[in-house]
């Protein structure tokens, strides 16, 4: 039995290679070359947001635990799906009796995201997640940044098109972000990330882009 003499076109998917062929008008070889441009810069993103998520929520743990008790995981006012999402989280960590930090280690970035809403802004975020940062900010500014770089990475983890995207800026948010939270996690990721370098070889193509 022979195999299948797959080709790389087929492989990758002619829907998942639209963009890139629109964006590269049509050109086979650039638009290949967009591809694994892209491939790079989520690798690059996602190795670059993981700091400002695992910064994040362990900023929130550590203040909202010192404020508000040990429990304060347990004692959220969740809505049906976020309520889920954390017993997901306690059944992955090993059930209710492991420490804290591993159920926090399980939450997804889009559970920490939602803590930054409206419907928590009385009962955790005044009490205590704005003491999580580095002086005074807007909850509401948060929100949006943290949602946006949120977005990006689930695109990036789900290997979808980002090469249409503000790329520099969505990296200016990243650094704001991490700035907020601690200059130290800032620094420490502009001295380290490969993002920018990645950013600096985008390949030219002109050309329709969508996402």
């Amino acid at each position: 039995m022979t195999q299948c003499p797959w080709t790389l076109d087929e492989l990758m998917s002619p829907q998942r290679l639209r963009p890139y062929f629109r964006a590269a008008g049509g050109d086979k070889v650039r638009a290949m070359e967009l591809y694994d441009w892209n491939a790079a810069a989520c690798g690059a993103y996602m190795s670059t947001v993981h700091y400002v998520e695992v910064g994040l929520r362990n900023a929130i743990d550590v203040t909202a635990s010192a404020r508000l008790g040990d429990d304060w995981l347990a004692a959220l006012p969740l809505n049906p799906r976020s309520s889920s999402t954390l017993s997901r989280a306690i059944t992955r960590a090993g059930g209710s009796e492991v420490p804290r930090g591993k159920v926090v280690a399980e939450l997804s970035f889009g559970f920490w995201c939602f803590l930054f809403s409206d419907a928590f802004d009385g009962g955790l975020w005044r009490p205590a997640l704005q003491y999580a940062f580095d002086g005074p900010v807007r909850r509401k500014h948060v929100y949006a940044d943290v949602n946006s770089i949120r977005t990006v990475r689930n695109r990036a983890a789900h290997h979808e098109p980002i090469h249409a995207r503000d790329l520099p800026g969505d990296y200016a948010r990243i650094l704001d972000v991490a700035g907020r939270i601690s200059p130290v996690l800032r620094s420490h990721i502009e001295t380290r990330s490969s993002f920018p370098g990645i950013l600096a070889k985008r390949p030219q193509v002109t050309g329709d882009d969508d996402e």
